[in-house]
């Protein structure tokens, strides 16, 4: 079980900075589903393949479990200079968009007709935001062609470059993505409309940050599917700032019983939708700086830039810059790297540093020193 996140004092100016439950088992015998989900499909698939896909090999719909996520200070915080913006643009997720931590089921779905997902199994504890007496757990419908023919959807990681030791072996992050294709997901960003599946226990914390409806009736105890209308960027960025949640249209706010629900799933371009099957190492907003490596790292298709590390994050070594890199342009996943001259696994401002090469900076350093 998690507690509802608070944001921490330095950031409260940015937004999402905003008994256990185990698994049921059957005693014998078939077991009999908890609960089940209507899902539907609209528009059409075949203009959004990509390119050397003529038809699917299985399309299905899955429902994914999301976190409580935090997004990093450097993704929100005003840019230093056009390099630090281009690459927050091109290495940063939407900091309202919905985050997977865990695939619950998958079933085959056909295009335009209406198909039943079931669930055998509750929401585990670590999905369920909040106290023991008042916690929830959201999830989003996700359509997707199972290109591996594994008969679930594997979620991806952002592609990080090298790391030197720094205390520990070297780090590689670079690891395949999955070839599975995403169209489209009931629940994508708090930036526009979605409909969600929620599983309530006990009361209901309606300050949490936790992918907020503000405005909207709670959910009821158990499950549920919850719609929104959303809210701009502008408009959470500026609650943010008073530590407030976004206003939303009470009249956009729906809520159903699974059995007396249809849940919609538009199809998209892969592009517009692939971050709904991008997880995140930490979900808390913190940084992990890394020691460079001897060897230039590979930034084919990335984005970089020189900029200042954050006050609360440099301490006393306020005059470190820290060196940021992209993922790339072909990756399913957003993310960044970052570099600093100084500083250790756990933190980059510690007394005494894992690595320290601001006196010999490796011959492929580009930034002030």
């Amino acid at each position: 079980m998690r507690p509802t996140a608070r944001l921490p004092g330095a950031l409260l100016a940015v937004f999402l900075l905003p008994v256990a439950c185990g698994k049921l088992q059957g005693l014998s015998g078939t077991q009999a589903p908890l609960v089940s989900f209507n899902v539907v499909t609209a528009g059409d698939l075949a203009p959004l393949r990509p390119a050397g896909v003529s038809a699917e090999k299985s399309l299905q719909v899955a429902l994914i479990w999301g976190t409580n996520w935090l997004t990093e200070p450097f993704c929100v915080l005003p840019a230093e200079s056009d390099a630090a913006a281009a690459v927050i643009t091109a290495g940063c997720r939407d900091p309202f968009s919905f985050v997977p931590a865990r695939v619950a089921m998958s079933v085959p779905i056909t295009p335009g007709a209406s198909t039943s997902l079931s669930l055998l199994d509750l929401p585990t504890a670590d999905l369920l935001v909040g106290d023991v007496t008042a916690r929830v757990a959201y999830a989003s419908l996700v359509i997707y062609d199972d290109r591996d023919g594994s008969g679930t959807l594997e979620l991806a990681q952002p592609h990080r470059t090298a790391s030197g030791r720094g205390g520990g072996p070297p780090m590689n992050d670079d690891t395949a993505d999955s070839g599975d294709v995403i169209y489209g997901a009931s629940f994508l960003t708090m930036t526009a409309p979605d409909q969600r599946v929620a599983y309530r226990e006990g009361a209901f914390d309606s300050s949490s940050t936790f992918y907020p409806r503000s405005g909207c009736t709670p959910p009821p105890t158990g499950f549920s599917v919850l719609g929104a209308g959303g809210f701009t960027a502008a408009a959470g960025m500026t609650a943010a700032v008073s530590g407030k949640l976004p206003a939303e249209d009470s009249a956009a706010c729906t809520q159903s019983a699974p059995a007396d629900a249809l849940v919609t799933v538009t199809l998209q371009a892969p592009a517009v939708v692939d971050e709904v099957g991008c997880v995140e190492r930490t979900d808390d907003s913190s940084i992990r700086y890394r020691e460079p490596p001897v060897d230039a790292p590979d930034i084919s298709e990335r984005v970089t830039a020189c900029a200042h590390l954050p006050t609360f994050d440099a301490g006393d070594q306020s005059a470190l810059i820290q060196y940021v890199v992209s993922g790339r342009s072909s990756d399913r996943c957003k993310g960044l790297t970052h570099y600093t001259l100084r500083g250790c696994r756990q933190s980059v401002s510690c007394a005494v540093p894992d690595w320290d090469f601001t006196a010999t900076p490796p011959a492929w350093w580009r930034c002030p020193q």
